[in-house]
């Protein structure tokens, strides 16, 4: 038989099926040889075998089972196949026979056509019952004679399609949920940004009951007039450039009926990288915006409020000015008189003076002189500011023995030295910085114990943020530290910013003679570098000052 069956046409081909064809002995079934088959049969058979579209049939009064390859992967594995080909209908699947009987005697017995989309109907297949969907068409097979011979059944196993658009309505349905949980808006446009989708705080807000209330007129009626055009053309770019956008715009609440500030994120959706619209979100954002409204009009405010300060500090350094001038020429013109006459009378008269006179015209001439050096302390304290400073690289040493050959009579009188360990070169105001070295060692000097040789020990070095701890210094920049070491008095280490504030003294005027303005000077001076200055003390020890001033200048 298997010799023969080559022979027919209408087995020839069809991949496995065709051959499994061919090489069954049909003799042992009730179809008989192929030889004998009805022309009907025969030419189905060949359409089937030949289709690429998944195909079987029902022949007979038995409807004997006939498939094609493309129909072969719905029966998986381990299960009908290739037992049930030639095998009756009722034999082959007796598991949905009592569902698909009902339909194929519909076809065979009213000559109707039928069509199922998406229809479980479960099958045995891979070793097991299967829930199997189907799209299905159920055709008549007409004899020669016009009687319905058979059952053509066009068929597609859509299980995967159906499960995905389960998974996918079942995620929609998830997502529904949880975008109507949020307290921020959430919605789905079509391509024309139209309103697919909004959520239930969007509709709240909006007064709507529904999706499909949202229309294009919703947005004119809710926007505010000023920003309705930004947003028409916000969305009308997104849309010609298939990209995302970010708008800020006011909308009216249903319920208030006030605008509010919302910020509107948006990113389009694809489908086989084709647009299909956007999905995005909306935060309100009314506090923000006050907030930022605020905030603006009160620095505006600051701002006036600081140049009106800044025009009263030009005018109030006009009248410092006024006064260093005043200091400098008219109060001490007749303070050099006071002083003057004192030295007269107790030069000339001094025998005319009772002790006691003689007492009040010292305190006379000692209370001249005080004034005397706070005027030059306040003059020089004022120029630190107001004074053109023009830079210079120095030396340390050089500046030192300038202070030391000035302060000699003093050194002389204490039986002081002045020693440098050593030295360095910077960028410096040559007179401000010999100023601020005078400043110090005089202020050694000055605060020495009264049985001990003052020693004072300068030294400087260049070093780093990296080289430094407990001083922030800017980063990427040499210091030149200038580190100035006494015996004197000392002080408590309590009073370490103190004593750089104007005016202020940790000792008595009878003990220690100063105006409390020469450490003043110092810092500003050292500010005026941008530079950092800090006193460390131990009382009957004596004190250390540091001094950090930029290597190079900059301005």
């Amino acid at each position: 038989m298997a010799g023969t069956n080559k022979d027919f046409y209408f087995l020839e081909d069809g991949g496995e099926m065709g051959e499994l064809m061919r090489n069954r002995d049909w003799s042992k079934t009730p179809i008989g040889f192929p030889e004998t088959w009805p022309q009907t049969l025969r030419t189905t058979i060949s359409i089937i075998l030949n289709s690429p579209f998944p195909m079987f049939l029902f022949w007979g009064k038995k409807l004997k089972c006939f498939y094609n390859d493309a129909y072969r992967p719905s029966l998986g594995i381990n299960g009908k196949h290739p037992s049930i080909l030639g095998m009756s209908g009722k034999e082959a699947w007796p598991e949905i026979w009592d569902d698909i009987s009902p339909l194929l005697h519909q076809v065979t017995d009213k000559g109707e056509s039928i069509w199922r989309e998406n229809q479980l109907i479960p099958i045995f297949r891979n070793g097991q019952i299967e829930d199997v969907y189907w799209t299905f068409s159920y055709s008549p097979v007409k004899d020669e004679s016009g009687n319905i011979s058979g059952v053509l059944v066009v068929c597609t196993d859509t299980t995967e399609a159906v499960k995905a658009a389960t998974k996918l309505r079942e995620s929609e349905r998830r997502f529904r949920e949880i975008a109507d949980l949020s307290p921020i808006w959430i919605w789905i446009t079509d391509k024309q940004v139209n309103v697919e989708y909004a959520n239930k705080e969007l509709l709240k807000y909006l007064g709507l009951e529904k999706s499909a209330d949202f229309t294009g007129q919703t947005w004119e009626n809710m926007v505010h007039p000023d920003d309705i055009q930004l947003v028409y053309e916000g969305f009308g770019e997104a849309v010609r450039k298939e990209e995302n956008f970010a708008l800020e715009y006011r909308v009216k609440n249903a319920s208030t009926n006030k605008f509010e500030w919302f910020k509107v994120l948006a990113v389009p959706r694809y489908e086989d990288k084709v647009l299909k619209g956007f999905i995005g979100t909306a935060m309100n954002i009314e506090q923000q915006k006050s907030f930022a409204n605020n905030l603006k009009s009160e620095v505006e405010i600051r701002t006036r409020e600081l140049e009106d300060s800044n025009i009263q500090l030009e005018k109030m350094n006009k009248e410092l000015q006024s006064f260093a001038y005043i200091s400098s020429h008219d109060l001490q013109e007749p303070l050099r008189k006071i002083q003057m006459f004192a030295e007269v009378l107790l030069d000339k008269e001094i025998d005319n003076l009772t002790e006691k006179g003689k007492n009040k015209f010292e305190k006379i001439q000692s209370a001249a002189n005080r004034m005397q050096s706070l005027i030059n302390d306040l003059l020089a304290y004022s120029r630190a500011d107001t004074e053109k400073r023009i830079f210079k690289k120095i030396e340390l040493q050089h500046s030192i023995n300038e202070v030391k050959n000035d302060l000699a009579e003093e050194f002389k009188k204490k039986n002081g030295k002045l020693i440098i360990e050593e030295s360095c070169s910077l960028e410096v105001v040559p007179f401000q910085f010999r100023q601020l070295m005078y400043n110090l060692i005089s202020n050694s000097l000055k605060y020495s114990k009264q049985d001990v040789s003052p020693v004072i020990t300068v030294k400087g070095e260049i070093v780093n943020e990296l080289k430094v701890s407990g001083v922030i210094l800017k980063r990427n920049t040499n210091y030149a530290k200038i580190t100035i070491t006494d015996n004197g008095i000392g002080f408590e280490n309590q009073f370490s910013d103190k004593i750089f504030e104007v005016f202020q003294r940790l000792h008595g005027k009878q003990e220690y003679v100063g105006t409390g303005v020469g450490l003043a000077i110092v810092k500003k001076i050292v500010q005026n570098h941008h530079g950092y200055i800090n006193a460390t003390g131990e009382p009957n020890v004596g004190s250390v000052f540091q001094i950090f001033i930029p290597e190079i200048h900059q301005g």
